[in-house]
């Protein structure tokens, strides 16, 4: 497999060099003794950080300070579980000394499914400020951690940009363990693995990357964990940040990625051979590689009936070059290939232009830029008003446009069907990179007509061409493989019996997708 963004051993050994020196600077404390007057040094009079000294069963020399940060913890079973056996447990009261008491508590004195001895003091804050409540004995510089994180979190709710019509309600929300086990509910198998890194020097944000063991290409999850890895940044506090940091060509409109709120669509994703990702923080999972045709599928294509599938996919497919080409074409055959156009419609047009001064090609690009001004709005503006000013926009103001005879009817005809035809894709990215494409079509249209309009396509076959997600070709099963996946699950869909392999160009390890 190629990859276009493959390190040379130079590469690898400065990667290597960068991420030493990155660990000393964000770990600049770790060489520091555990003690809580550390804690309380590098955490400063945080208010929401509490410091509490505990003597064991009441016994002044054996001290222990609970440290945990008020709001990220649940503190009932801090009393409960971790504060009250200090305080009351027979067995620690044989403890006669801190070390012997450590070993206690370690070895499950205290009852908790997850506790953790630290020795290093960088270790232990991150535990605290994941949600963990610390022991910290000062004499013998260590700490137990207790993860006991509660703090408020969204409940998963049906997906709010991706509607389910015949399918799962639920969808992803912002806590990264809800999303592995949403994940692990609906993919049984031992072999799906986990991995986490931390991304963001400041921020420290886990990321998730989510594949299964001797079914995934390994050679794109090794690249999609050394990506993230060589990521030098402060904060990986939005999507954007990832995904112009691991794609390979960040100088296209067009998404390398795909993303999801839906569970079923992103395990159906894991099952065919790709590889997930989990961002703390935010509801959104990814999917890699993502190929062009990804973007003209919906869940709801594996739900139906494989004619219906494949009637409405072909529908987003001739929609896709409606919404791309139509004001362009009408630009064209108005301004240079008047001849194209048969008598009657002809004359229909004339008269409906008579009056308006301004040329077709302006009358094209101002309605264009109004139609994107109104999607703006729609999705800044709170939704209570928000279909209102759309509604506003769509009707009053463009009658009022048409009757000043500042447009043509029929230019309002165009834009609100090549509108129309673009909110039929089922990925909103790729939806972006299509109405900007217009616009530029639109330009080459009115520069030179159909030489434009053709030449502007080929450009955007070639750049298609040129494109590559983690060494899958972006066109792929299109040119890829000989084609052998073209009859399968592109334009069309066959039954799903049919579908026995999984997708050639993602090269897995295990082919056969049922028998």
């Amino acid at each position: 497999m190629r990859f276009a963004g493959a390190r040379n051993s130079k590469k690898t050994k400065t990667y290597k060099a960068n991420r030493e020196k990155d660990n000393k600077e964000t770990s600049e404390f770790s060489d520091k003794e555990v003690t809580a007057e550390n804690i309380r040094d590098i955490l400063s009079d945080s208010s929401d950080v509490i410091y509490q000294l505990h003597y064991i069963n009441g016994c002044r020399d054996l001290p222990v300070t609970v440290v945990f940060v008020d709001g990220l913890v649940d503190t009932k079973i801090v009393n409960d579980d971790v504060l009250k056996p200090l305080t009351q447990e027979n067995v620690l009261k044989a403890a006669k000394d801190n070390d012997s008491l450590i070993d206690l508590i370690e070895h499950g004195t205290i009852y908790h499914s997850s506790r953790k001895l630290r020795i290093s003091l960088g270790e232990t804050l991150a535990d605290i400020l994941d949600g963990a409540v610390a022991l910290v004995f000062d004499k013998e510089k260590k700490a137990i951690t207790f993860d006991i994180k509660n703090f408020l979190k969204r409940s998963i709710a049906e997906p709010t940009n991706e509607s389910a019509l015949k399918g799962s309600k639920d969808s992803f929300i912002e806590v990264l363990r809800v999303n592995t086990s949403l994940v692990r509910r609906k993919i049984h198998t031992p072999y799906l693995r986990i991995k986490e890194t931390i991304v963001g020097k400041q921020s420290q944000t886990p990321i998730a990357v989510i594949y299964i063991e001797n079914l995934t290409n390994k050679r794109i999850v090794d690249e999609v964990l050394e990506r993230l890895n060589d990521m030098d940044i402060d904060g990986a506090t939005t999507a954007g940040i990832i995904e112009e940091n691991i794609i390979d060509n960040k100088h296209t409109l067009f998404p390398l990625i795909l993303n999801t709120e839906r569970t079923d669509k992103f395990c159906h994703n894991i099952l065919e051979g790709r590889v997930g990702l989990f961002i703390d923080g935010l509801p959104t999972a990814y999917i890699i590689p993502a190929t062009l045709n990804m973007f003209f599928q919906a869940p709801e294509d594996y739900a139906q009936n494989y004619i219906v599938s494949s009637f409405l996919r072909g529908l987003r497919f001739v929609n896709s070059v409606i919404t791309l080409l139509l004001p362009a074409f009408y630009i064209s055959i108005t301004t240079f290939h008047q001849e194209m156009i048969p008598t009657v419609l002809a004359i229909s047009i004339i008269k409906s232009k008579e009056e308006v001064p301004f040329p077709t090609s302006s009358s094209i690009l101002f309605m264009l830029m109004a139609f994107e001004v109104l999607i703006e709005a729609g999705f800044r503006l709170p939704k209570t008003i928000g279909q209102t000013i759309s509604i506003i926009g769509a009707l009053v103001v463009g009658q009022a446009a048409v009757q000043a005879k500042i447009i043509s009817p029929v230019v309002v005809i165009i834009i609100a069907i090549a509108g129309l035809a673009g909110f039929t894709m089922p990925n909103q990215d790729f939806s972006n990179a299509l109405r900007i494409s217009r616009l530029l079509f639109v330009i080459f249209a009115t520069v030179a007509g159909l030489y434009g309009l053709s030449l502007g396509f080929l450009l955007l076959i070639y750049h298609f061409s040129t494109l590559e997600t983690f060494g899958v070709p972006y066109l792929s099963p299109f040119v890829a493989n000989d084609g052998r996946d073209i009859a399968k699950d592109t334009i069309i869909r066959v039954p799903l019996y049919l579908m026995k392999k999984r997708p050639i160009s993602l090269k897995t390890g295990n082919k056969i997708r049922q028998q």
